[in-house]
């Protein structure tokens, strides 16, 4: 299993270059499969599991302290769980294994099962909430192709050991994680998960590399999200990992914080124009492919901030 360490004192173009290097071999092909063989190590304690943008896979995080190993997202099933646990029998030794959710989704969720029958399962009290009522999700994945299918097909989703409301410190020897709730945002129970001592950030879907946000159009706001950004700027993280797409650092944050504002912006005069929400999606995808060209784009991400900035 190659091991490749990102010096934190890396530039932010060598540390986004290496993160790219890791997601070009990416491919559909065999469905949303995690690849443990790919797994990086990030800083001294931390590794990933990157997505290699094959969609429906998560960047997965592994957390090696002294005394306690923390997983952070598992893939869609317990045969994508089962994956990462074998990775880390090599890092286990005698420590315990926790794992945990950046939120509900299926790709997130759905592998935790797969963990092994002692590992604890450390969820937020609006991320449980969510997963008793997700049968309809799980369906929609489902229905989307056979691979997916066999993948969640007899995966429940899990029950949580430990829950959590806002905030919930993990000692894992040596190093700190801290969970903390920043929902209602993609979902109501985004979570962000901050190793203090390495200063790592898993963000989920609140920030991600290379790739547009996915507002929620139900619940979400701008202002929301802003404040969220607002609140993980707070944090000072040298490294961020979003839920899918590259690897970043501080200046991801403020990328993120502009994006919103332009989102959020340009639905104000489109809609002070008369544009009809078809009008402004379209408008909307066309303008920020064009600024942010190498990001992942697509005309559903932009339907639903289209939704939720019209409401």
């Amino acid at each position: 299993m190659a091991k490749y360490p990102i010096n934190l004192a890396l530039p932010f173009e060598i540390l986004l270059a290496l993160s790219t290097a890791i997601n070009a071999q990416s491919s559909d092909s065999e469905g949303p499969i995690v690849r443990p063989e790919l797994m990086r190590k990030i800083t001294e304690s931390v590794y990933v599991i990157p997505d290699n943008f094959v969609r429906l896979v998560p960047n997965i995080g592994i957390v090696v302290g002294n005394t306690a190993i923390l997983i952070v997202d598992t893939g869609l099933g317990i045969e994508n769980g089962s994956r990462v646990f074998e990775t880390i029998k090599e890092l286990r030794e005698d420590k315990t294994i926790y794992t945990t959710i950046t939120h509900y989704h299926p790709e997130h969720s759905l592998g935790v099962e797969g963990i092994g029958n002692d590992a604890i399962f450390i969820a937020s009290e609006k991320q449980n909430q969510e997963m008793q009522a997700g049968d309809r999700i799980k369906n929609q994945f489902s229905r989307q192709s056979a691979a997916n299918r066999e993948l969640i097909n007899n995966a429940p989703y899990p029950i949580p050991d430990i829950l959590y409301d806002d905030n919930y410190k993990l000692d894992l020897g040596g190093l700190t994680a801290q969970l903390t709730s920043v929902g209602p945002l993609h979902t109501e129970g985004d979570s962000i998960i901050f190793i203090e001592e390495e200063h790592v950030l898993f963000t989920g879907d609140v920030v991600m590399g290379g790739i547009m946000p996915s507002i929620d159009q139900q619940h979400s706001t701008f202002g929301s999200w802003k404040t969220a950004i607002t609140r993980i700027a707070k944090l000072s993280p040298q490294i961020i990992v979003g839920s899918h797409g590259d690897i970043g650092n501080q200046t991801l944050i403020d990328t993120w914080d502009t994006l919103i504002s332009e989102i959020s912006g340009a639905l104000l005069e489109y809609h002070a124009s008369g544009f009809s929400k078809s009008q402004a999606t379209k408008e909307l995808t066309s303008v920020l492919s064009q600024k942010f060209p190498d990001w992942r784009n697509d005309r559903r991400r932009m339907g639903a901030a289209v939704e939720s900035g019209y409401r």
